[in-house]
């Protein structure tokens, strides 16, 4: 049982690096190789960047099961890596997955938790995506967006009503439709939105370093584009999604057309081998200590909340 059930591991595994492997090849190498951004402000701010999701969602998790996570950052490293070269909302079932397997809490308390950050989430992402659309609604520039692409139209009307449900749904509902304290939402809430403002400004600086002339609203654009790709449920790979969608909007951006695109290219490509990278990393690594110190880590949570009560 257990050599079977350590063979659909592997193959699983196996699976994912393959798919990941398969966009690499997708990637236009010479072009990237020969546009590639010079200065190394571009990849210092990538990495920052790539970190800033798993790091947030990190930060999150101790909030709501305790330190128990706190020496399982790999964890939510490969969440990231799920729903960001796979499809997604593929990372929370695998966090859900990994949390039943790994801690002691109840099915219906992961599975509470999971949802409350998700929807914690979505509401500072809707918020701060409508905020955007409304500023570039007010400019007149949003047709440079439904234009770029016939598909993104509908991208963006599912961001528009998704928001416009939610945001009310969640403010009106919420103690009946988050599980959590209201203390710990409102925690959880502003950890995700501090992300987001976050990667925003860490977004804007990388490109300025390429293109230092180009004006804020360019960015903003594109950043505005890239936040309402992360609405859409269920998409794959993102992170290839929104450099191809950059490209597009090549003419949009007063540069050089090669630049334009090894910057966004080499994004993309970076994205992708980071990603087989680190899942590679997590995938074979022996667990034994990790999972050893999050045994004693829950006992002690567990004590301390019984002297507590």
């Amino acid at each position: 049982m257990r050599w079977g059930l350590r063979a659909c591991q592997i193959m699983v595994v196996a699976g994912v690096l393959y798919l990941m492997a398969a966009k690499l090849v997708q990637v236009g190498w010479y072009d990237v190789s020969q546009s590639l951004p010079k200065t190394p402000w571009f990849y210092l701010f990538f990495l920052c960047i790539y970190f800033a999701q798993p790091v947030a969602e990190w930060l999150v998790y101790q909030r709501l099961w305790g330190a128990v996570v706190k020496p399982r950052f790999d964890v939510f490293l490969r969440m990231r890596i799920y729903n960001f070269a796979l499809i997604s909302y593929a990372g929370e079932a695998f966090l859900a997955i990994w949390a039943h397997k790994n801690l002691t809490q109840n099915n219906k308390s992961v599975i509470s938790s999971v949802k409350d950050s998700s929807i914690l989430s979505g509401l500072a992402s809707n918020s701060f995506t409508l905020g955007l659309l409304a500023l570039f609604f007010l400019s007149g520039q949003l047709e440079t967006l439904t234009n770029s692409d016939p598909a993104y139209g509908r991208y963006l009307g599912f961001a528009v009503a998704s928001g416009l449900i939610l945001i009310p749904l969640v403010l009106k509902f919420h103690d009946r439709i988050l599980a959590i304290a209201p203390a710990v939402a409102k925690r959880v809430f502003l950890i995700h939105l501090a992300r987001l403002i976050l990667v925003l400004l860490l977004q804007t600086a990388q490109w300025a370093v390429v293109f230092p002339a180009i004006p804020m609203t360019t960015w903003l654009l594109l950043l505005t584009a890239q936040m309402i790709l992360t609405r859409i449920p269920f998409l794959p790979n993102t992170d290839l999604l929104f450099a191809g969608l950059g490209m597009t909007l090549m003419g949009y951006i007063d540069g050089p057309e090669a630049t334009v695109a090894g910057m966004f290219l080499a994004s993309g490509a970076l994205s992708q081998v980071l990603n087989i990278g680190f899942f590679a990393l997590t995938s074979f690594k022996k667990n034994l200590f990790f999972n050893t110190k999050v045994q004693i880590m829950t006992e002690r949570e567990n004590l301390k909340n019984k002297s507590i009560t």
